[in-house]
């Protein structure tokens, strides 16, 4: 999974496929914000970050925001634009599933599109690790904003594994579910087809 990453943000892809970069914060993260904000949830994780395309919008809405992502690549872009913006954000270089950041760390937590990407043969381990992980980092009352691809999970092989309804609740057991929706979020891959479960959790 790094290594699809650090490919896709590499110098020579970048100057391939403009959209990496151009692309706007995705209608995920226009919601987050809202969503954040509406429950005055101002700390919050961007969990699997990439370039910072919607931390940055998140940040720009007065949220505090940390951005982690475990690709060395994507975090060097995000740095550069970082500078360009004048933004705050601090980005950091983790895996998901070993985060070193305290236990109640975040009001919030953003997570767009990272469960979707474990297809080995552990990837049922590799959700619950995530998720245990932000369980962990969320205070009392804290606030997961968490998208995934969605449909039948062998359609997206070998690239992604998509997730049906059933799998997406089984991945976010012990919290409770505010809203929920699902719509289409082509952002930069310029694809119509991409249909998303978009879901806001309480701790």
């Amino acid at each position: 999974m790094v290594t699809r990453w650090n490919k896709w943000f590499s110098d020579d892809n970048l100057a391939k496929d403009k959209r990496i970069l151009s692309a706007p914060p995705s209608q995920s993260a226009e919601n987050a914000a809202r969503a954040f904000l509406a429950r005055e949830k101002r700390f919050i994780l961007d969990l699997a970050c990439g370039v910072g395309r919607d931390t940055f919008y998140l940040e720009s809405c007065g949220l505090g925001v940390i951005g982690v992502d475990s690709s060395f690549n994507g975090l060097r872009v995000g740095q550069q634009i970082k500078a360009e913006r004048g933004a705050v954000t601090a980005l950091v270089t983790a895996d998901a599933r070993h985060l070193p950041f305290k236990d109640g760390s975040f009001e919030g937590v953003y997570c767009f599109g990272l469960l979707h990407e474990f297809t080995g043969e552990g990837k049922g381990e590799d959700v619950e690790g995530v998720m245990g992980e932000v369980k962990r980092l969320l205070c009392d009352e804290g606030v997961l904003v968490l998208t995934v691809l969605s449909g039948e999970p062998e359609a997206g092989l070998p690239a992604v594994q998509l997730f049906t309804r059933q799998m997406f609740e089984e991945a976010t057991k012990g919290l409770q579910a505010i809203e929920t929706k699902m719509y289409d979020d082509v952002g930069c891959t310029g694809r119509a087809d991409y249909h998303i479960w978009y879901e806001v959790f309480e701790k």
